[in-house]
C-alpha cells in the first residue's frame, strides 16, 4: 500500500470553483509548475486532465515530497486535493461519470484516456500510475455497460444545443457562426448537421484545419479567420469554444461592426472565456456560458443518481483489484 499512499490528485472543477475562478486558476499556468516539479524529480510522474469543467493532476509523488508545500505554489485557496484512497476513489467515480455535469455521460471517459495517453506519450507516467489509469479505464467502460446509465444520455453539446433553442421559437432560418474546430465544437456541429439545419458557418485561426472539416462536411461555410468579424455580425447565434488564452471576440471590433437593429446571442463554451463580457452590456446582446448550462442542466434534468448508488459496488470491486494488482507488482519489482 505504500506506492498507494504517493498517489494524488490535486485540482479545481465545475464543482469547487465558478467559472471565474477557474479562468484564474488557469492563467495561473498549473501545467508549468506540474512540468518544474517534475523536471526537478519532486514528483516521479503525472497525468494533466484539462477540461472545459476541470484541470486537475494526477500525480505519483516523490517519497520525501510534501504535497502541501506543494499546495503552496498554486495561488489558489480553494483548491483540492486528495490522496492514496481517496484520491483512487475520486478517480474512479469519475472515470464512472458520477461528477460529470450530465451523470454517467461518456465525454469524461475518452478525456480521461486522451490525458492518460498523452502522459505516456511525453513519458510522464510510471508503473504506478499505469496500473491505475488502467483500471479506471476500464471500469469506466464496464459501469457504463452494466448500469446502462449513459443509454439516451444527453452530452454537454446537446445540453447546449438545447438551450440554445429554448432561447428562440426556431432556429431553422437563423445564422449560426461557430468559432474553433475542437472536439466539443465538431459535436455541435454534427447536432446542427442532423438537425437539417443550413445557415451554419464556421472559422478557425488555423485555415487549413479548418478546410479539413469543410471538406468532412461540405455543407457548411468557411469563414476566414482575418475575416471572422464580418461573419460574426451577421450571424444570429455565436457559439465558441476555442482554447485561446485572451478574448476572441473583442467589444470595440464587435460594436464598431455589429447591426444596432439586430439581436445576437453568444454561447461561450470556452475556459478561459472566448468573449469579452462587457458586449452583455449592450441591449441587443445576450451572453452564456457553461455555468449557465450547468445551472439549466440542474433545473429541468431527471436525476441518474439511484442509478449511479445502485452500481457503486463496482467501485469498490474495482478498488479490491487494483489494490491486489499493485501489491504483486510490489512482489516482484
Amino acid at each position: 500500500m505504500s506506492n498507494l499512499e504517493n498517489f494524488i490528485v490535486i485540482g479545481v472543477s465545475h464543482e469547487s470553483l465558478t467559472l471565474e475562478e477557474r479562468e484564474r486558476f488557469i492563467k495561473t499556468k498549473p501545467s508549468h509548475i506540474i512540468e518544474k516539479l517534475f523536471l526537478e524529480e519532486k514528483i516521479k510522474a503525472y497525468v494533466n486532465l484539462s477540461t472545459c469543467l476541470r484541470v486537475e493532476f494526477y500525480l505519483e509523488l516523490n517519497e520525501n515530497t510534501d504535497i502541501l508545500k506543494i499546495k503552496d505554489l498554486f495561488p489558489l485557496k480553494n483548491i483540492y486535493v486528495k490522496s492514496s484512497m481517496e484520491a483512487l476513489d475520486y478517480l474512479f467515480k469519475l472515470s464512472c461519470g458520477f461528477y460529470s455535469i450530465i451523470k454517467g455521460e461518456d465525454q469524461i471517459l475518452a478525456q480521461i484516456k486522451i490525458a492518460y495517453s498523452e502522459a505516456l506519450e511525453n513519458k510522464h507516467s510510471s508503473k504506478l500510475i499505469n496500473i491505475i489509469f488502467n483500471k479506471a479505464v476500464e471500469l469506466g467502460k464496464k459501469f457504463r455497460t452494466e448500469s446502462n446509465i449513459a443509454h439516451n444520455a444527453l452530452s454537454l453539446e446537446a445540453i447546449s444545443l438545447k438551450f440554445v433553442k429554448s432561447k428562440f421559437n426556431d432556429i431553422k432560418d437563423k445564422n449560426i457562426f461557430i468559432l474553433g474546430i475542437g472536439d466539443l465544437s465538431q459535436a455541435i456541429l454534427k447536432i446542427l448537421l442532423k438537425d437539417n439545419l443550413k445557415n451554419i458557418y464556421i472559422t478557425n485561426r488555423t485555415y487549413h484545419t479548418a478546410e479539413q472539416i469543410k471538406d468532412k462536411f461540405p455543407s457548411v461555410n468557411l469563414i476566414d479567420y482575418r475575416e471572422k468579424y464580418d461573419g460574426l455580425v451577421r450571424a444570429d447565434i455565436i457559439i465558441s469554444a476555442t482554447s485561446a488564452s485572451h478574448y476572441v471576440v473583442e467589444y470595440e471590433k464587435f460594436i464598431s461592426k455589429m447591426c444596432e437593429e439586430k439581436e445576437y446571442l453568444f454561447l461561450d463554451l470556452a475556459v478561459p472565456r472566448d468573449i469579452d463580457e462587457r458586449l452583455a452590456e449592450h441591449k441587443n446582446i445576450s451572453i452564456f456560458n457553461l455555468d449557465d448550462i450547468w445551472e439549466a442542466y440542474n433545473n429541468n434534468v431527471c436525476t441518474r443518481d439511484k442509478l449511479l448508488e445502485e452500481h457503486s459496488y463496482l467501485i469498490a470491486e474495482q478498488k479490491e483489484k487494483l489494490i491486489k494488482k499493485i501489491d504483486n507488482s510490489l512482489k516482484y519489482s
